[in-house]
């Protein structure tokens, strides 16, 4: 992008590294020995050489330079013909699931064939690899994961997020890999969809914040990037009107604009090298054949300058899903000319390379269009530094991959989410007693249900010997126990990746009702296992009936004084009230990855006090989705379970003297932010982190304004009795609608007049003097349909139009 901004959304004065990078052609020497041709080493050299290396390139190189093509060998003589043949611009292995799980060995693998292509295509374009490491690199036995996207949003601390996201990179850097299929930017509002774990939250500024700082940690500020990020999934892909993935997104535009597009406008100003294209479709198109989204938005109106990648097969699913097009040839031409520069393929790559080819000789595809996606992904080439140096050091790797725990201990202690402690339950005393119990006690099942999907595996941790370094749930428990003891008793459950749900049994009773009346205190994990994509797609949010019975009988078997407490290990709000109240208290964990077990442990023993807040709305049953919290006035009767933000803690905080400035903002575009300053105090007997949010919770204007509308966060640590000063910058882009009428085409607007500001019950307000764009404020561009031939549709559709023309006349 053509401007840089804070993490706030707000413009600076300062130029992005990548920009900067293409601006001056800064590269290092060239690596003596690599073998490099002298097209790409001139391409190396200075910001016109890519154009001379495309200006070499026949119309069939172009084509495979397009064509990203997923492989399950890395063996020059099974996949070999990919460069010598078809000359593709890139590989992937999908699904975190690499063709070896030894990280030494995938680096010599990699390192062994670029040297093949290399040596082997005309003019030596090094391919560049990618790989789903979307919550650390867990792709590589050793690993250390992150947790999910959904955990990292609780603890609304996007420096966490940068801090994973750079140890992730460098991981990654090292096996050998060049780009990282994440952040996931898509908003989060309906749990039923099978992703909903892989994004940050369902609001919009803290989606987008988190996913800007994903992106800056991935790609590193030295002179290279260090591994290419990609936002996705551009745009509108996590709001499927049924909760089914990729099925059809229904929205209007004023909410599409309001609340889904802006966290990926957010990411973006970031500058990543890659974005990622919805999988379906919105409000009837899809969105790979969009010229409204990937150009007249994502180009010229965000100007985003950079590679535009389709998901998995998507050119062939307009055709066999959406069916949009009524072949691969119509669907290839409509979704280049829309904007997609690469096309992800798993299927026959010759066929595809054919069709762009002939789409081109026969005219019906400017050659022109093909170019300027070249250009781009041989950018991306340069800007990775694979036209310097193409190999990767292979000493790197011992260090690199099992890196980061202190982060991820971190990151999973400040992402835990205390949701229930009646009569302070918790924390439990080390010398209690402790029962475990629940599916996920034995050691893989905790393993996959506390790592989630996308790990060593697209839907999880699968039955082979590769495993993160990893502590679990009950591990945890039995280090930090002190004089007590901790038992176990696993109830039933089997892993089924590949079917609707996992399956749980409790033949066990008499064990764990036994277990639970001799102990002080009982843990009962619950949740689900891991899964991606449809395979995770649920019609209830209710915890599987074999989890429901194990809480039932150890709140039936235990004394009043023996707590019960929960520990979820999920990806989404999985449970309702009808359990939760057998329960004395409640730990949303999330997906927490690697330093799962101790930090559960450390937070039940009350070593770490919970400071989690929840990214979504936990709503009572499925019938109240989706009931996202910045919902539009009334919304009687649909008062959730537990609203966006709650979360416990084992003292108590206090706030006072809640103060915005200014108190007047004459010209939004000139002071695009207020501040708001709160004083907090720890009432309570111990220290705890607290995060203090400040929330819109009164304003009106020419639309409805939802009743809450969250302006930003600060996390504080404060000792028992202690008083801190709190400073949240809260930008005004928060508050900014769509005016007019119900098409909702209008710039956007933070609109004059008085708005309450609340922290807690603390209020204070202030004013916008005159209506004003923080942005850009012009109307948004409709588009056209530029006269393609779409989906079989479209002809009857034609002829219709045809035929009322003539009965009009």
């Amino acid at each position: 992008m053509s401007k840089n901004t804070n993490t706030s959304g707000n413009e600076d004065i300062g130029t992005s590294r990548r920009t900067f990078l293409k601006a001056t052609g800064a590269t290092a020497s060239v690596a003596a020995g690599t073998e490099l041709s002298t097209e790409v080493a001139e391409a190396a050299e200075g910001k016109h050489s890519v154009d001379r290396l495309l200006e070499k390139l026949s119309i069939e190189q172009k084509a495979g330079q397009l064509t990203q093509k997923n492989v399950g060998s890395l063996d020059p003589k099974e996949v070999g013909d990919l460069f010598s043949e078809h000359e593709v611009g890139s590989i992937l292995v999908g699904g975190a699931n690499p063709p070896t799980f030894d990280p030494k060995t995938l680096v010599q693998r990699i390192n062994a064939l670029q040297k093949y292509n290399i040596e082997n295509s005309e003019h030596g374009i090094p391919f560049v690899f990618g790989i789903d490491a979307v919550h650390g690199n867990a792709t590589v036995d050793g690993s250390t994961v992150f947790p999910h996207n959904l955990g990292l949003g609780a603890t609304r601390n996007p420096g966490l997020a940068k801090a994973a996201a750079e140890v992730t990179g460098t991981s990654v850097e090292a096996i050998g890999a060049h780009w990282t299929f994440s952040p996931t930017t898509d908003l989060q509002r309906d749990p039923r969809w099978g992703r909903f774990y892989e994004g940050f939250s369902e609001d919009p500024h803290l989606t987008g914040t988190f996913s800007r700082a994903k992106v800056e940690g991935y790609e590193g500020s030295g002179d290279t990037t260090q591994v290419a990020a990609t936002v996705k999934h551009f745009g509108g892909y996590s709001i499927p009107h049924n909760g089914n993935d990729r099925s059809a997104g229904r929205t209007s535009m004023r909410d599409l604009r309001t609340n889904v597009l802006p966290p990926y406008e957010q990411g973006l100003d970031a500058d990543p090298e890659t974005v990622m294209v919805n999988s379906g479709s919105v409000n009837g198109v899809p969105a790979h054949a969009s010229t409204w989204l990937l150009t007249t938005i994502l180009r010229e109106r965000w100007g985003y300058d950079g590679l535009v990648v389709s998901d998995w097969k998507d050119f062939k699913r307009m055709v066999e899903m959406h069916d949009y097009a009524p072949d691969l040839r119509t669907a290839t031409k409509l979704g280049i000319e829309a904007g997609v520069d690469m096309y992800m393929n798993p299927d026959d790559t010759g066929e595809f390379i054919s069709i762009v080819v002939d789409l081109v000789e026969s005219g019906d595809l400017s050659e022109d269009r093909v170019d300027e996606a070249v250009r781009r992904i041989l950018q991306l080439k340069k800007d990775l530094g694979l036209f310097e140096d193409p190999y990767v050091d292979e000493e790197k790797v011992k260090n690199a991959v099992g890196a980061g725990r202190d982060v991820a201990l971190t990151a999973a202690e400040q992402s835990m989410t205390l949701l229930k402690n009646d009569g302070d339950a918790l924390p439990l005393s080390k010398s209690d007693d402790v029962l475990v119990t629940g599916p996920f006690v034995e050691k893989l099942a905790g393993l996959r249900a506390q790592m989630g999907g996308w790990t060593l595996g697209w839907q999880g941790i699968m039955n082979h010997d590769a495993r993160p370094w990893a502590t679990t749930v009950l591990e945890g428990l039995q280090t930090d126990i002190a004089s007590g003891t901790v038992m176990s008793e696993p109830t039933g459950y089997t892993f089924q990746p590949w079917q609707d749900s996992d399956k749980y049994t409790f033949d066990n009773r008499d064990g764990v009702t036994s277990a639970a009346e001799s102990a002080d205190a009982v843990v009962v994990t619950i949740g689900e296992g891991p899964h991606s994509e449809g395979f995770g797609d649920r019609d209830e949010l209710a915890l599987p009936d074999a989890q429901r019975e194990v809480v039932d009988a150890v709140a039936e078997a235990t004394s009043d004084d023996t707590p019960v407490v929960g520990v979820e290990l999920a990806g989404s709000p999985r449970g309702g009230q009808q359990t939760f109240e057998k329960l004395d208290a409640l730990l949303m964990a999330y997906q927490p990855g690697s330093a799962a077990g101790t930090a559960v442990a450390r937070t039940l023993f009350g070593d770490n006090n919970p400071s989690g807040k929840l990214p979504f709305v936990w709503p009572r049953s499925v019938g109240q989705v989706t009931n996202h919290y910045n919902a539009y006035a009334p919304a009687k009767g649909n008062d959730p379970l537990y609203e966006f933000g709650h979360g416990l803690s084992y003292t108590d905080f206090e706030y006072a003297n809640v103060r915005v400035t200014p108190k007047t903002v004459p010209d939004v575009s000139k002071n695009p932010s207020v501040t708001v300053q709160v004083e907090v105090t720890n009432t309570g007997d111990r220290p705890g982190d607290h995060v203090v949010e400040a929330y819109n919770t009164q304003s009106y204007g020419s639309v409805l304004h939802p009743n809450r509308r969250l302006m930003g966060t600060e996390r504080v640590s404060l000792d028992a009795g202690e008083t801190g000063t709190v400073r949240i910058d809260a930008p005004l882009k928060t508050l900014e609608v769509v005016p007019g009428e119900i098409p909702a085409m209008d710039g956007k607007r933070v609109e004059a007049g008085d708005y309450e500001v609340s922290v807690g019950e603390q209020t204070d307000t202030f004013t916008v003097k005159d209506t004003g764009a923080v942005g850009r404020g012009d109307p948004i561009p409709t588009g056209s349909d530029g006269g393609r031939t779409r989906g079989r549709g479209r002809a009857a559709a034609d002829e219709l139009g045809a035929l009322f023309s003539l009965l009009s006349r």
